[in-house]
């Protein structure tokens, strides 16, 4: 890849402006990151962008730029509200492959299935579940073939009894498996179960091949969750990726038995079988990396905050505590698998005031060239990696194209960034703390002071977790209702009376 815009794009400088009337240099925009940002926009305010250089918008929230849109309704027009599930914080959300369920993990200890286009409850997941801990993490089994030429999932569904398999994680250390399964009796209506766990915690006690640093008496907390599909890596198998205090895992999920009937389904129960386990450690080529947590964590352990698998190139990127992004590469010769740790990600920990300098999220571009770290600080780092020639070998070169800032509340934190807009993934969708959900040029150079457009502004609603169907062509995605993108996101505090809604919007 030699360069970082797309070929179509390469006549569009990035270079600032002039200083627009607020003093601010802006720089200018690629129209086809401006014309996903108005696909976007006009979905969720039926029209569309503003002018970004306006004295009066200076890209901000679309309804604080002039007395007359005051009046109109803050809320977008496409918001459905998802009721009446948990009681408190989610702090986990998922879209199932097919777009047809949404999962979520709330603070109240439960797991929510909810029917995407009716928006309405369908089961709650509490089997097993300890009340004292909150659920953190669900994650989704992709039932559909993924395809390596185009990097995206063909539609091809496998043929299964057990028609969804879903994880979810907790404060406890706890992964859980939950299957579902249609009845005869009931026709096509689903049919919820426990299906497995796995309890980090006994892992140690176990004698794991690599074990993390946990500390007595506390359970480690699942962070990262993700079903993972290799056919170069792991052929025929479903992959669990999680994590544990300083630690990845790769499980290998495989049914006890063959179902051949939904009576069989119904007491169908999974195995997790160890495939691969990475311990990080902290760097010993003597940089000076952020300590996180100051005095309450004086040993300055190492923690593992999410972590992401890209399938269009086998690496998985690592986001941890002492601020740095890991990046390794899962591979697979004859019956032997391993791990290889290719690049670090970092930047200077007097980059970022006081102790903001950890990870909190990662994300991928599906080309697997293009990966965004966002930091507790609220700024978004994008980074290009490049495969380069060393000594004969070939190895990843990073290189750190654009911070972006503003659009969210400084120094309060962001938990995800999503690469989205089209088929080159214009956009990149960013949300955190602030209870905003900001849309970024995906393809930014340098210093980025304003987001294209904010698509949610809900200050009392924190918003933790974010996930979207296929962002894929915008004219296919627009061709049939059952191609269209859903944004799901979940957050909230204190839901009272009413509860903690999630919330959907179509594009």
């Amino acid at each position: 890849m030699a360069s970082l815009i797309p070929e179509e794009d390469s006549n569009i400088t990035t270079t600032h402006t002039d200083a627009d009337q607020s003093g601010i240099h802006q720089p200018e925009i690629r129209p086809k990151a401006s014309h996903e940002a108005n696909i976007l926009h006009s979905a969720f305010f039926g029209r569309p962008l503003p002018n970004p250089y306006s004295a009066t918008n200076n890209n901000t929230n679309d309804n604080a730029s002039s007395s007359s849109s005051k009046k109109k309704s803050s809320r977008p027009q496409n918001e459905r509200l998802c009721m009446g599930g948990h009681r408190e914080t989610i702090f986990g959300l998922s879209l199932s492959s097919d777009g047809k369920y949404m999962a979520s993990a709330s603070q109240d200890s439960s797991i929510c299935i909810w029917d995407v286009n009716s928006h309405r409850l369908v089961a709650k997941l509490t089997e097993g579940i300890d009340e004292k801990f909150e659920c953190l993490r669900v994650a989704w089994m992709n039932t559909r073939q993924y395809d390596r030429t185009t990097n995206s999932y063909d539609g091809t569904t496998r043929e299964n009894v057990v028609k969804y398999v879903l994880a979810s994680s907790g404060a406890d250390g706890i992964v859980r498996l939950w299957s579902g399964t249609t009845t005869t009796a009931e026709g096509d209506k689903l049919k919820w179960q426990s299906a497995g766990k796995l309890d980090h915690s006994s892992l140690e006690k176990n004698g794991a091949d690599v074990v993390g640093t946990s500390k007595e008496d506390e359970s480690p907390q699942v962070y990262a969750l993700q079903f993972v599909r290799s056919e170069a890596a792991a052929p025929n198998m479903d992959i669990l990726l999680t994590s544990a205090n300083d630690c990845i895992y790769l499980w290998n999920i495989v049914a006890d038995g063959s179902p051949q009937s939904p009576a069989d389904a119904s007491k169908c129960q999974m195995s997790f079988l160890p495939y691969l386990s990475v311990r990080f450690t902290h760097l010993d080529d003597g940089s000076d990396t952020n300590q996180f947590g100051g005095e309450r964590n004086p040993n300055n352990e190492l923690y593992v905050f999410d972590a992401s698998y890209c399938e269009s190139n086998d690496l998985m990127g690592v986001a941890l505590s002492d601020g740095t992004c890991r990046v390794v590469s899962l591979a697979n010769s004859g019956n032997e698998s391993f791990v290889q740790e290719q690049c670090v990600l970092s930047l200077p920990p007097g980059y970022f005031p006081g102790r903001m300098g950890h990870l909190t999220a990662l994300s991928w571009d599906k080309s697997g060239t293009r990966l965004a770290t966002c930091i507790a600080s609220g700024r978004v780092i994008l980074w290009l990696l490049q495969v380069v020639d060393r000594g004969g070998a070939q190895g990843l070169h990073p290189s750190c194209i654009s911070v972006l800032q503003g659009g969210h509340d400084a120094g309060r934190p962001l938990f995800g960034a999503k690469y989205c807009g089209g088929e080159n993934e214009e956009l990149l969708m960013t949300w955190g703390v602030d209870g905003k959900v900001c849309v970024w040029d995906s393809y930014s150079v340098g210093e980025v002071l304003n987001p294209l457009c904010t698509l949610v502004s809900h200050s009392n609603y924190p918003i933790y977790a974010l996930d979207a169907t296929d962002c894929g062509p915008s004219s296919k995605a627009q061709a049939s209702d059952k191609q269209k993108i859903r944004i799901a996101l979940g957050g909230g505090s204190d839901g009272g009376f009413l509860g903690v809604p999630a919330y959907i919007y179509d594009v």
